[in-house]
């Protein structure tokens, strides 16, 4: 890499419903981004063929300049991995991704390194790198859209046991007569915040448009995103005396909702939780729902085992 030049990865973060790809700084910086659907037919192929259709012109237009230096591809995937990160090994949400090859797919599909993340600990590792989770000792970082993730930095390394990850914080239950999980069991975590769950109570079709009549005072929607909020502060008042957080950030779909979701969830926290985790500060995300990107990228720049 010549003086002066930059440094680049291509960033994938596949999610239950949407998967945004793009180039990413090893400075932080979203040089380009899009948003595609994760095509989900029961075959992997079709999903593949979208990423790649989407980001190697962006990777092409990078190589050729002459002043960049692209690193790899950093990939965020919604599920387990097997010891190797090679490959999604449980899923309920995206099924059509479990024990496909996905990081040798596109390898060979790029001619770049790949490299796999649980798509919590990447939204982890994007707020603890450069973003709200800075300089946090003991970090607990969940995200909320299709399903619930969490993942957790413990002075400056990812905890890494199930599945590469923290475990399946989502599936703690919280309600045992709530809705019915994708897992099969009823009440979980995820099935009592995840953007189903809001929908479901609010009666509408999409969790922007849910937060967008909230913020113009329409009721049901309040409400809705109360009774979420009610759920997530029990959630990670449980999750609290297994990490000892000394700081939760809440990212994903759900909460866009800012202070209508948050304030009532650490509301609920302070009132269950333990006297003293009751300080802990519960904040969203401050990379606007692009963390996983980031921090899938920066496993490029600067992998953390």
């Amino acid at each position: 890499m010549t003086a002066g030049s930059m440094r680049v990865a291509g960033a994938i973060d596949i999610g239950g419903t949407r998967t945004k790809i793009g180039i990413v700084a090893d400075d932080a910086r979203i040089l380009k981004r899009v948003t595609i659907s994760t095509t989900d037919r029961g075959d992997p192929e079709p999903l593949v063929n979208g990423i790649v259709a989407a980001l190697q012109p962006l990777i092409d237009e990078y190589r050729g300049d002459g002043t960049t230096s692209v690193a790899g591809v950093g990939v965020s995937v919604a599920g387990f991995l097997d010891p190797t990160r090679s490959t999604m090994v449980a899923n309920a949400n995206l099924p059509l991704l479990c024990n496909f090859p996905l990081r040798q797919a596109l390898e060979q599909r790029f001619g770049l390194p790949c490299a796999l993340e649980v798509d919590s600990n990447a939204a982890a590792l994007g707020e603890y790198r450069h973003g709200a989770g800075q300089g946090a000792a003991r970090l607990l970082v969940v995200t909320v859209g299709t399903g619930l993730g969490g993942g957790v930095i413990i002075g400056g390394r990812l905890l890494r046991y199930t599945g590469e990850c923290a475990g399946d914080v989502g599936h703690i239950i919280v309600d045992p007569e709530g809705r019915l999980c994708t897992c099969g069991a009823r009440g979980c975590l995820e099935a009592m915040v995840s953007s189903a769950a809001l929908i479901e109570r609010s009666r509408r079709r999409a969790v922007r448009d849910i937060v967008h009549a909230a913020q113009h005072g329409d009721r049901r929607a309040r409400n809705a995103i109360r009774d979420t909020a009610h759920w997530l502060g029990i959630g990670l008042a449980s999750l609290t005396p297994i990490y000892a957080p000394d700081r939760i950030l809440v990212g994903g779909g759900v909460s866009s909702a800012g202070d209508l979701l948050l304030g009532p969830a650490r509301a609920t926290y302070a009132t269950h939780v333990a006297p003293e985790f009751r300080g802990v500060p519960i904040t969203g995300s401050s990379l606007h729902g692009w963390e996983g990107m980031v921090g899938a990228a920066s496993q490029l720049f600067d992998p953390m085992e």
